[in-house]
């Protein structure tokens, strides 16, 4: 189990363990979660709230606190299963990592699950502090990292708690705006997204979206291509003027329903394309250049071929940019 003291029979290293939870510390989780989308992209991430930790520190104390950080570590190790990685986000939040759930009304189902589990048996037990728990998730969707489903899973708890408690005071009434700016900034940065196909941009555009790549992948370890792709004549030699624009058109178009959603692409010159292909080897590049061939020459009446360059996409050198 990637939460407990153990991982695939051997003893996870004890400076990898929270201290207080005997879980992964924050640093492990999200590197483990960050090492697991790069090999196999899917899952949920929840986020487990313990409620009310700070009025449980002033009214027993912080040890008393610490017994119930302890306590809810135990009773959610119990519910995950062996592969889903379990750490302490810190102060009363803990984060789990499910890879084999995918379905976004099955993740809905484990937050109840999670939330019942601590409303059971409330303050049965002699001489214990009675505590729930508020959980929720976020589904990977494509392209989403470690931080981007840590992201969206704040966001769904800071909402929740918005809906759980009553705005009677200036703070709880900043803290509701807050959330509704946030709210109102993400359906405005949304796409809308009209038909399949790939991203073109301006060029401009595509050299901040590679460049965001370029540093993102220093952490996420995702593969990426860069395609040039080039029309020519019989020859190898440049077209005339006149013919490039028709071509060239149809040539976007080809990109555009050849290439995934995720991809981008850009009109680089009067006869080249610049591709952005990503979780691609180079290898598998070569194979998308030979589809998008495909579709172009074989409408293409004349003689008209085209020839593509291409190479991996590294991660950003820090150093280097600095000396």
């Amino acid at each position: 189990m990637s939460g407990g003291k153990k991982t695939g029979g051997k003893r996870t290293a004890a400076e990898e363990l929270d201290g207080l939870t005997g879980i992964l510390k924050k640093s492990v989780a999200e590197a483990r979660i960050t090492s697991m989308l790069s090999g196999n992209p899917g899952g949920t991430l929840f986020l487990c709230d313990l409620d009310n930790l700070r009025r449980i520190n002033n009214q027993h104390g912080h040890l008393a606190g610490d017994e119930c950080l302890k306590e809810a570590a135990q009773i959610i190790m119990y519910m995950i299963r062996p592969g889903d990685i379990f750490g302490r986000r810190g102060g009363d939040e803990f984060l789990i990592f499910m890879p084999g759930c995918s379905d976004a009304v099955q993740a809905e189902e484990i937050c109840g699950r999670i939330e019942n589990r601590f409303r059971v048996g409330k303050g049965k037990e002699k001489g214990r502090i009675p505590f729930t728990v508020t959980a929720v998730c976020a589904v990977w969707q494509p392209g989403d990292t470690c931080r981007g489903l840590l992201g969206r899973a704040d966001e769904a708890l800071a909402a929740r708690r918005a809906s759980l408690c009553q705005p009677d005071t200036g703070k709880e009434k900043r803290k509701d705006q807050y959330i509704k700016d946030a709210n109102r900034i993400r359906k405005e940065l949304i796409e809308q997204i009209r038909k399949p196909g790939a991203y073109c941009q301006d060029y401009d555009t595509f050299k901040g979206i590679y460049r965001f790549l370029e540093r993102s992948i220093i952490r996420s370890g995702q593969k990426a291509c860069v395609i040039l792709i080039t029309v020519v004549d019989g020859q190898g030699g440049s077209l005339l003027p006149h013919e490039k624009d028709m071509l060239m058109e149809r040539l976007g178009e080809d990109i555009g329903r050849t290439l995934r959603i995720g991809d981008v692409y850009t009109r680089y010159s009067s006869s080249q394309y610049l591709i952005l292909v990503i979780d691609t080897t180079e290898g598998q590049a070569d194979l998308i250049v030979g589809r998008i061939k495909g579709k172009f020459l074989a409408d293409s009446p004349g003689n008209n071929i085209l020839v593509h360059h291409c190479y991996e996409l590294q991660p950003a050198r820090v150093g280097e940019l600095m000396a």
